[in-house]
């Protein structure tokens, strides 16, 4: 199957499946989806990446790619320019603004960040909460470098740990220093079974009021398979499909039917409550 008959048939399939938030019955589900979803609020750090975006679009140079993860579906170059590399592998802003209210909903003190890449969704993590312990983790040291900038000049604090490396190696030393996992954002590996194995390695961490987030669960028959395997998991008890984000709840006493997939209402507006 071609890359792209996949994703408009992923893509349509989401569509007809999902649910509105007048389809939510849990009220842990039903705040989420109005403090973190629908909340239109301006933040400055939503200024702030802009111009980090546009500083690095007008940047000339050039990094080389490791294929640590998936293969890329934009190039297969083993140099690329840096503004294409922000341009397409960075979060995008709606995206990065669901991250930073997820953050500040969830009052995340301890954040663990698969897959830093140019450090734009690593600057929604940290500017949720600053006093908040973030541990990021990148496994190209160039794209590493361009996060340090963006740290630099964004003036990120001593509470922003960086970490160069494979996740393979560099997640379970990290897990092994920390007491709990408030928030994990699991991103930069969309391959079955890693995606997997990454949040099982964290479980031991987590607790009643954590979040995990996955990224791109729609990206690939194998992301697909791995958010299918992920919401099947015991220790979940709600999750929520964003199409872009998968979100995945530990709160004990949830029912059983509260896995769902999400679309904004104005994409489907006879799903009003009317009738239900």
């Amino acid at each position: 199957m071609s890359y792209w008959f996949f994703r408009i048939r992923s893509a349509l399939a989401w569509y007809f499946s999902a649910s509105t938030r007048y389809d939510l019955h849990s009220p842990l589900l039903a705040d989420f989806v109005e403090k973190v979803v629908r909340d239109r609020r301006p933040y400055h750090i939503y200024e702030l990446t802009a111009q980090l975006r546009e500083y690095w679009k007008n940047h000339p140079g050039e990094v080389t790619t490791l294929e640590l993860g998936a293969p890329s579906k934009v190039s297969s170059a083993n140099r690329r320019k840096i503004s294409e590399l922000v341009k397409h592998s960075a979060i995008s802003p709606d995206c990065g603004r669901i991250l930073f209210r997820l953050a500040l909903w969830s009052e995340a003190e301890t954040i663990v960040e698969l897959g830093t890449n140019a450090g734009i969704s690593t600057l929604y993590l940290h500017y949720a909460d600053r006093r908040a312990q973030l541990h990021t983790i990148e496994g190209n040291p160039e794209v590493a470098g361009l996060a340090r900038k963006t740290f630099e000049i964004a003036r990120c604090r001593a509470s922003l740990h960086q970490y160069v490396g494979t996740f393979e190696e560099l997640l379970q030393p990290v897990l092994d220093e920390l007491d709990r996992v408030d928030l994990l954002f699991v991103d930069g590996d969309h391959r079955y079974p890693q995606a997997v194995e990454y949040v099982k390695n964290a479980l031991p961490k987590l607790h009643a009021g954590s979040v995990v987030v996955v990224a791109d669960i729609h990206w690939s028959e194998g992301m697909e398979r791995a958010w299918a395997e992920l919401i099947g998991l015991p220790e979940v008890t709600a999750s929520l499909d964003l199409y872009h984000f998968g979100i995945l709840f530990f709160k004990p006493g949830m029912t059983p039917d509260q896995h769902l997939t999400l679309v904004n209402t104005r994409w489907k507006p006879w799903r009003v409550g009317f009738f239900s």
